[in-house]
């Protein structure tokens, strides 16, 4: 039963989820802002449009800059396939495939292209969204991988799904769930590290890096953070929903149902604080991931003593 419904939830997150989340997020601020606002659908709309554009390439660019978009993009894919963001474990014998330092790391490689696109075309603002990236990228990579590392020492394995398929302290896991949700604001570049609706370049991280790209190479662009957005914060959730004992208990369609809601919740909560937060200032940006790494630390310590 559960290898019948599998192919069909693998199709809803990739296909469905990352948008409609994004929609969501949309929605929700403009309802904060008394705003009627886009329909919840508007990132679909806005994916066809970018695609039946036409591209504009600036005669400096190399072939970085072409293939960076689609490298992004496959390895979201494949780090969505992999990763258990929305409850669906994969069948047993893909152990070496999602060690979470893998995927981690293979998520990096897809922000790594993006950043060197940015530089390839010589643009200053694309070289000031790749530093400010870079140093986010550093400041969060800790307590990333300190947050899963506390659930793999728990677990006894470093697989991903061997880490959320077995029942984790209830501490661990809150901890843990809310140092991954503070990383997951400052590797997507939401507030308060960064606002994603800004127009001003000065103050931009991701969007200072995509400002060359338009066309199929945005929307390309537009899809894989919808993704890497719906893969962070479903890790989070995920982490978070290992402190409810009778999670794991639960039958297959009940599991995945309450990890989609759990991802929702997450999503109208971003959207409620992108509403009330104003954006900090660059200096402080260390400070707040730094809270991130104290409960990352406090997590591991934890699964240390228990171990």
């Amino acid at each position: 039963m559960n290898s019948l419904f599998l192919p069909l939830f693998h199709l809803i997150n990739l296909l469905l989820l990352p948008l409609l989340l994004m929609g969501i997020i949309r929605k929700v601020k403009a309802v904060m802002q008394n705003r009627t606002g886009a329909p919840l659908l508007q990132p679909f709309y806005d994916m066809a449009k970018f695609i039946r554009k036409a591209e504009t390439i600036s005669g400096n660019a190399g072939w970085i800059f072409v293939w960076a978009p689609r490298v992004g993009l496959a390895v979201a894919v494949i780090a969505a396939i992999l990763v258990p963001w929305a409850g669906v474990l994969l069948p047993p014998g893909w152990a070496p495939a999602t060690n979470f330092l893998l995927m981690l790391y293979l998520l990096t490689l897809g922000k790594f292209f993006t950043m060197l696109a940015a530089l390839d075309t010589g643009s200053a603002f694309g070289g000031l969204g790749a530093s400010r990236e870079a140093t986010i990228s550093m400041l969060a990579e800790p307590a990333l991988i300190i947050a899963l590392g506390a659930l793999a020492l728990g677990a006894g394995s470093t697989d991903l799904m061997t880490i959320y398929s077995s029942p984790a302290s209830p501490f661990i896991a809150l901890l843990a769930g809310a140092g991954l949700v503070i990383t997951a604001l400052a590797e997507l570049s939401r507030m308060p590290v960064d606002d994603p609706t800004t127009h001003l370049e000065l103050t931009m991280v991701h969007e200072a890096m995509i400002l060359e790209y338009s066309g199929r190479s945005l929307a390309m662009i537009e899809y894989a953070t919808a993704l890497r957005a719906c893969i962070f914060f479903g890790l989070a959730v995920q982490t978070l929903l290992q402190a409810w004992p009778a999670f794991h208990a639960l039958p297959l369609l009940l599991h995945y149902a309450a990890s989609l809601l759990g991802l929702v919740m997450l999503g109208i909560s971003v959207a409620v604080a992108e509403g009330i937060l104003v954006k900090l200032k660059w200096r402080s940006v260390p400070n707040f991931l730094t809270f991130a790494v104290v409960l990352s630390l406090l997590a591991a310590v934890i699964a240390a003593v228990q171990s």
